[in-house]
């Protein structure tokens, strides 16, 4: 007769030592709050180089509306009795945007730029040949470009600062964000120069 062995065909309950239970346990606790922090971590500065690209969007922006109203002055100069303080004025914004400014200071000049725009456009109105000259249109059009993309970027700088303040305030990111020593950004205020409305003539 040949060999036949007996099978144990019965159920047969899982078993595992303390220390393999210890080490799985010790794992999952110690492993999973640092995948936690790494992911908290990267997300946060994410956000962050998100808000500082939205910001200099921003002040290239600034600086080409600036850029602009400085081609607007020098194609009506010839035609108006030009306000020399409104040159200066314009001049001075087109240095200001050189230099790296924060959030404050970029809104100022922003408010500035249309404070500058609007005295330039009441100049207009009184000469309605000027007001239909195609380069004086053409600029008063890309300054008014300049002004829809400096408010879409304001909003989502605005949307990208809320979400990464929120972050550094609610429980896990906040300890990356401590560990990373980042601060809550300032948002763009709408001043009430803002809340006019500017009026861009374009000749039509």
């Amino acid at each position: 007769m040949g060999y036949n062995p007996t099978v144990n065909n019965a159920e047969v309950a899982a078993k595992s030592s303390f220390f393999g239970k210890f080490f799985v346990y010790i794992w999952f606790i110690l492993i999973f709050p640092i995948f936690l922090f790494i992911l908290s971590r990267n997300n946060l500065i994410r956000n962050k180089e998100k808000i500082e690209e939205t910001a200099s969007d921003i002040d290239v922006q600034l600086k080409r509306r600036v850029d602009m109203l400085t081609k607007l002055i020098d194609s009506t100069k010839q035609y108006m009795k030009y306000e020399k303080d409104t040159l200066t004025a314009v001049v001075e914004l087109r240095n200001k945007t050189n230099q790296n400014l924060n959030v404050k200071e970029l809104d100022k000049v922003n408010n500035a730029i249309t404070s500058q725009a609007g005295k330039i456009n009441v100049l207009l109105e009184n000469y309605p040949d000027l007001k239909a000259n195609n380069s004086v249109i053409e600029l008063q059009t890309g300054i008014k470009d300049c002004e829809d993309n400096i408010a879409a970027a304001r909003r989502f700088y605005n949307s990208a600062v809320r979400d990464f303040n929120a972050s550094l305030k609610t429980w896990p990111s906040n300890v990356a964000a401590s560990s990373l020593r980042l601060n809550t950004f300032l948002y763009f205020e709408a001043d009430a120069v803002d809340c006019q409305d500017v009026k861009i003539d374009l000749g039509q």
